[in-house]
């Protein structure tokens, strides 16, 4: 069987201002040194030799579903605004933003630079609220700031939630609960009944709080950043 070539990736490539490039256990690793990152994607741990690269980080991404058929109107409250109906500062969601990325691999990796982190985060806020990779922003604000937002991207048979987030201040108030209440009813207005959530593994309370709400694992996949020694 003839092993894949490493893929490019080439968004990565121009963001980070260095050669980023993802395979698996299988890949053809002989382009490698092409390479200044390597992204290698598993369904098992599996230890790989990567001749001048180290590993330098691992997470496990999982991704939690969930078919929706009824609401808890008992805990539905539709105070939560609709950016589309109340257009704020979109600079409002970047600290959120931020917040939501703490188990990221972008925000965990040391090589990675922490305004590249930042600025990614920003980035995925700007192109969410310009409706590039989002369909929907729903967010909760107090008199001051920002408590609370999350943004959906709807499929023809699902719907992806991208980012969500709730000031620390406001944690533990079921916050959460009611954004993701309003995005599960948004997506049953548009006639989709299964709702995807990707986050870490080691975010154990996310993840805890995701079954909590009925969601269950659907795919897991092991991420490690492979980096060129002396970079």
């Amino acid at each position: 069987m003839n092993k894949l070539k490493i893929k490019r990736l080439d968004w990565d490539s121009a963001f980070f201002g260095f050669e980023v490039g993802e395979g698996d256990h299988y890949s053809d690793y002989s382009e490698a040194s092409k390479f200044d990152l390597l992204v290698i994607k598993q369904k098992k741990d599996e230890d790989i030799c990567l001749f001048d690269f180290e590993k330098k980080f691992q997470e496990t991404k999982v991704i939690y579903d969930k078919k929706l058929i009824s609401l808890d109107l008992d805990s539905f409250n539709d105070s939560i605004k609709d950016f589309d109906e109340e257009v704020i500062d979109k600079s409002e969601f970047y600290s959120l933003a931020f917040e939501s990325g703490r188990y990221s691999r972008f925000k965990l990796d040391p090589k990675i630079p922490d305004n590249k982190f930042k600025l990614l985060y920003t980035k995925w806020v700007d192109n969410s609220v310009d409706k590039k990779i989002a369909d929907k922003l729903f967010y909760t604000r107090n008199s001051q700031e920002v408590t609370g937002f999350v943004t959906l991207k709807n499929n023809d048979f699902f719907s992806t939630i991208g980012l969500i987030a709730v000031s620390k201040n406001y944690q533990g108030k079921g916050l959460g609960k009611r954004l993701l209440l309003k995005a599960e009813h948004y997506c049953m207005t548009q006639n989709v009944f299964n709702l995807k959530i990707p986050t870490q593994k080691e975010n154990v309370l996310a993840c805890h709080f995701y079954k909590k709400m009925g969601y269950e694992i659907n795919q897991e996949v092991i991420i490690k950043h492979y980096w060129k020694k002396n970079l």
